[in-house]
């Protein structure tokens, strides 16, 4: 029933018109440095975003929404074991955990490069750094306005020098779960699947719901054919074709359904 948004962007700091060797490191700016100094400021060690007003526009979720979630089967133990980790973020469990995965927004670097990367020694100062960073949106945030903030940020904090390239955004979007729709997704599923529908209110995922649908005034509801193993974004990416079939059979029918919606 939702999506979180995206703002995507791109961090550049430069210094010498090209890599130099490394023993000019005494007097010759490192881009590399200057970067990972500006980053830190971005977040603190409790996974609070530091950038001013960036959480002024947070739409709390509702009770509905944290009951649905809390209601969820949450395999924490599998998924940290499929994660190879020891323990979730801030050691956090149950309702809290489930609580900030869905409903609060996140700053992620995605990738850092600089300089020489390469097998073996390389006594290098580079030219320039660069870092991808995307922050997941919840409702109402909007990531132009968490652009200009991102850009405000590091003015202050001293680094207007490095250079702030947007590079995609998309706002989030939210349906209410007592909208029609989705007691007509919810009894389709109950009809073709044969079990009763797992709800998820909003995913942590993102995508252009809110372009196609909420920005129009239009409810949309969600329902896919992954897996638990399905690798999104990864290696191996992959659907069964069974849980494709099923998934057109529903489709259809939430189509078939769609005259009970008028007025």
């Amino acid at each position: 029933m939702g999506l979180k948004g995206i703002c995507y962007v791109e961090l550049r700091a430069k210094g010498a018109i090209s890599d130099q060797h490394s023993s000019w490191g005494t007097i010759v700016p490192n881009p590399a440095w200057r970067l990972v100094w500006a980053l830190s400021t971005l977040k603190d060690k409790n996974e609070k975003i530091l950038i001013k007003g960036f959480y002024d526009d947070v739409r709390p979720p509702s009770r509905a929404e944290l009951n649905a979630v809390y209601e969820l089967d949450f395999d924490e133990r599998g998924w940290r074991k499929k994660f190879g980790i020891k323990k979730y973020l801030l050691g956090l469990t149950g309702k809290k955990l489930r609580k900030k995965h869905y409903f609060e927004p996140t700053c992620t670097i995605c990738g850092v490069w600089s300089g020489y990367t390469g097998p073996g020694p390389k006594t290098v100062l580079p030219a320039e750094a660069r870092a991808k960073i995307d922050f997941r949106l919840v409702p109402d945030q909007d990531p132009k306005k968490i652009l200009s903030l991102l850009k405000k940020h590091l003015k202050r904090a001293g680094f207007d020098d490095i250079e702030v390239i947007g590079m995609h955004g998309v706002n989030p979007a939210r349906t209410p779960m007592d909208d029609p729709l989705v007691e007509i997704v919810r009894r389709t599923a109950r009809e073709i699947y044969g079990v009763e529908p797992v709800v998820h209110p909003t995913s942590a995922a993102s995508g252009p719901m809110y372009t196609l649908c909420q920005k129009l005034g239009i409810p949309a509801v969600s329902t896919g054919i992954g897996y638990a193993h399905s690798n999104t974004h990864a290696p191996n990416e992959n659907i069964r074709i069974d849980d494709f079939i099923q998934g057109i059979k529903h489709i259809a029918s939430i189509v078939h359904e769609f005259h009970s919606l008028r007025a």
